[in-house]
C-alpha cells in the first residue's frame, strides 16, 4: 500500500511540475522574459483598442470619461503588469474609446498652450458624440501633465480618423445625411433614404471624384495631424521611449460571399490601414527615441469566415467584432515588449 502511495506522490508532483514548466513557457507574458525592461512611469494614449472595448461590460465602453480608465486584459494593461511586477512601475491610463489622432492633437495643443491651437472644422462623424469629444479635448492639461511624467509612451489612434474621412467625405458629397440615417427605423425608411441618395448621384454626376478628393484631403490631415502628436509628444516626454503601436488587420477574416477563402473588398480595407502603418513607421523613424511597433495578425472577436449576412445579423456587435479578443490583444502586448527588450539590450 505504502509503495503504491509513493508512486501516486511521484506521478502528481511530475504531473505538477510539468503543468508549471508548459504553463511557464507557454505564456510569453511571463514577467521573467523581460527583466531587463524597467521604467518609473507609463502612460498610454489611443482609441478603442488600448482602451480595452469588448473587454468591458457594453455599459462602460462608451464612457465620456473613459480617459482615465484602465480595463484588465488589454494590451496596454498587460504590459502593465510585466512592468509592475519589475519594477512596481507607475501605470497612467490615458486611451479614450472613439478618440482620433484629431481629438489628441487638439488636446496636445491646448494642454501646451499653443498660440491659434489646431481645431478641426467640418466634422460631421465628430458631432455624433459630442459630450465625449469635449471632456477628451478638455483633458489636455492633465494629460500633458501625465506625458511630461513618463518615461515610457505608447500611442495607438487613427483608425477612427479614417471612418470619419470616409463618413465625412461621404456627407460633403451628398451621398450620406446624418440626419436622415438617424431616422431610419422601417423599410419604408431605407428606400426613402436609398431614393435621396440616387437622386443626389444624379444631380451631380461627378459624385464619386468629389467624394474620392475630399476622402484624399481627409487622409492627408491624418498625416499631418500624426506628424503633429507625435512631435508634441516629443516635445513634452524628450528622454521618454515613445512607442507609436501600428493596426492589426481587422476585417482579414471577413467574407462578403460565405463559404468563399478571400473577399476583395475587404482585402482593401485591410491594405489601407497597412499603409498607414507604413506611414507612422517612417515618421517614427525622424526621431531617436520613437519606435514604431507592428502588430498586424492580433485575432479578432468575429471568427474567421464570419460574411456579411452573419455581421447583418448581429447588429449588437458590429463594432465589437473587428476589436482584437483577449488572444489578439495579448499578441500585441508581447509586440511591445519584445519592441522594448530590444530598445533596452540597445
Amino acid at each position: 500500500m505504502r509503495r503504491i502511495w509513493k508512486r501516486i506522490l511521484a506521478v502528481s508532483l511530475c504531473t505538477l511540475m510539468l503543468f508549471s514548466v508548459l504553463s511557464g513557457s507557454a505564456s510569453a507574458l511571463n514577467a521573467k522574459n523581460y527583466r531587463g525592461i524597467k521604467y518609473d512611469y507609463y502612460c498610454y494614449l489611443g482609441d478603442s483598442i488600448p482602451f480595452g472595448y469588448g473587454l468591458v461590460p457594453k455599459v462602460n465602453q462608451w464612457s465620456p470619461f473613459s480617459i482615465g480608465d484602465r480595463n484588465k486584459g488589454s494590451y496596454p494593461d498587460l504590459v502593465g503588469k510585466v512592468l509592475e511586477k519589475n519594477n512596481r512601475t507607475t501605470i497612467q491610463p490615458a486611451a479614450s474609446s472613439g478618440s482620433r489622432m484629431c481629438d489628441y492633437r487638439i488636446l496636445l495643443e491646448r494642454g501646451m498652450k499653443k498660440k491659434n491651437p489646431y481645431n478641426r472644422k467640418n466634422d460631421w462623424y465628430g458631432k455624433r458624440h459630442p459630450e465625449r469629444t469635449m471632456v477628451l479635448r478638455q483633458s489636455g492639461p492633465t494629460i500633458c501633465k501625465w506625458i511630461k511624467q513618463a518615461d515610457l509612451l505608447t500611442i495607438e489612434l487613427g483608425l477612427n480618423d479614417i471612418t470619419a474621412a470616409l463618413v465625412n467625405s461621404a456627407y460633403a458629397t451628398g451621398l450620406v445625411d446624418l440626419d436622415q440615417l438617424k431616422d431610419i427605423s422601417e423599410l419604408n425608411d431605407v428606400v426613402a433614404y436609398l431614393s435621396f441618395a440616387l437622386g443626389n448621384l444624379i444631380e451631380e454626376p461627378n459624385v464619386l471624384g468629389n467624394f474620392l478628393a475630399k476622402f484624399y484631403e481627409e487622409v492627408e490631415e491624418l498625416r499631418t495631424n500624426s506628424r503633429e502628436v507625435l512631435k508634441d509628444l516629443v516635445k513634452l516626454a524628450p528622454k521618454a521611449d515613445i512607442l507609436v503601436v501600428g493596426y492589426h488587420k481587422p476585417v482579414a477574416g471577413l467574407r462578403v460571399i460565405p463559404g468563399t477563402n478571400a473577399s476583395l473588398l475587404f482585402t482593401i480595407v485591410d491594405e489601407v490601414f497597412m499603409s498607414f502603418n507604413a506611414f507612422l513607421a517612417s515618421t517614427t523613424e525622424k526621431y531617436d527615441n520613437a519606435y514604431y511597433v507592428d502588430a498586424p495578425d492580433a485575432p479578432v472577436f468575429y471568427p474567421e469566415g464570419t460574411s456579411v449576412i452573419d455581421i447583418l445579423q448581429d447588429t449588437d456587435n458590429f463594432l465589437l467584432g473587428v476589436h482584437p479578443n483577449a488572444e489578439g490583444h495579448e499578441y500585441i502586448a508581447t509586440q511591445v515588449l519584445d519592441k522594448l527588450n530590444e530598445i533596452n539590450k540597445t
